[in-house]
């Protein structure tokens, strides 16, 4: 049976020598071992910068990252994944933003999805696009089809897709928190929530920007719940005690807690100060004790 690895070998040397394609490679070697074949070429506008070739079969079990949640059909696809992604030395760095990646082919696919915005991958019933094709069946599957095959076996709630399922897995019912912030050591189950509390928190970044009001908001289902509560005027929470409504829950929570419990639960460490919110102690700190006289840049989440 011919080996996958001499399958990327010669497809390399013949795109080398402009004979024949990788795809004819791929379908070769299926047609051969009967193992069912994931193609990811990796090009820049010149050079073919990396072809690899993913071979899964059917019937195997997923084994999955326990850094990212990436899953592969093969546990040796998963051990060099761990090694490549994880375990290398990160010596190429991305010119835009300085991140820095173990193999130069993740900081290409970097650069194209990231800076340069390339979405080859276009879905045929919304006409949404993606950057990679394993996005775009996930889409697919999970929103049109709308497939949920993975249940969880402590709350039996279901997800479209494996990997969702092992985050919910670890921060739900594990209550692991991996990624610390390194300005304020908050703690968060996902990588992305860190990205996203580091940008709108200590970034200030604010790209979602209401076309109404041009009111900024660090996240877009924030500026959602501002256009529905804002300029639709939908006021679907009603206080029980001196009846005032609200377009979100949480403002309504916010609500009864300040006004009619008085609580303040945000104390300041260096004068003992209460404060009903926090960030009014953030302000409080900034500008009493650092002595800083503009807070308009401080965003708390």
């Amino acid at each position: 049976m011919i080996r996958p690895s001499d399958t990327i070998n010669n497809a390399q040397k013949d795109c080398e020598r402009g004979e024949g394609t990788i795809d004819i490679a791929s379908k070769r070697y299926q047609r051969k071992s009967g193992y069912k074949l994931r193609l990811l070429t990796y090009k820049n506008t010149v050079h073919l910068v990396k072809i690899r070739i993913c071979y899964k079969d059917p019937n195997s079990k997923y084994f999955a990252c326990d850094k990212c949640e990436k899953k592969f059909g093969l546990k040796s696809d998963l051990s060099r994944h761990q090694k490549e992604v994880h375990e290398s030395p990160k010596v190429y760095a991305c010119d835009q933003c300085e991140k820095k990646f173990g193999r130069k082919w993740i900081l290409l696919q970097h650069e194209t999805l990231v800076h340069q915005g390339r979405k080859d991958f276009s879905c045929n019933k919304c006409e949404k696009k993606f950057g990679r094709r394993w996005d775009l069946s996930k889409h697919q599957r999970t929103v049109h089809e709308g497939r949920k095959d993975y249940a969880c076996d402590n709350c039996n709630k279901k997800f479209g897709d494996k990997s969702d399922l092992f985050k919910h897995q670890k921060t739900v019912h594990e209550g692991r928190k991996d990624y610390a912030c390194d300005k304020c050591q908050k703690k968060f189950g996902l990588k992305i929530s860190l990205v996203r509390h580091q940008r709108t928190v200590h970034e200030g970044c604010k790209d979602h920007i209401c076309d109404k009001c041009e009111k900024k908001f660090g996240r877009k289902w924030t500026l959602l719940q501002h256009q529905t509560s804002v300029h639709q005027d939908w006021k679907d929470f009603s206080c029980n005690e001196c009846e005032k409504k609200f377009g979100r829950k949480w403002t309504l929570l916010q609500h009864q807690t300040l006004v009619h419990q008085g609580r303040k639960d945000h104390a300041c460490d260096k004068c003992e100060k209460e404060f009903t919110e926090k960030k009014g102690l953030f302000r409080h700190i900034k500008t009493i004790h650092e002595g800083q006289k503009d807070c308009e840049h401080i965003v708390q989440k």
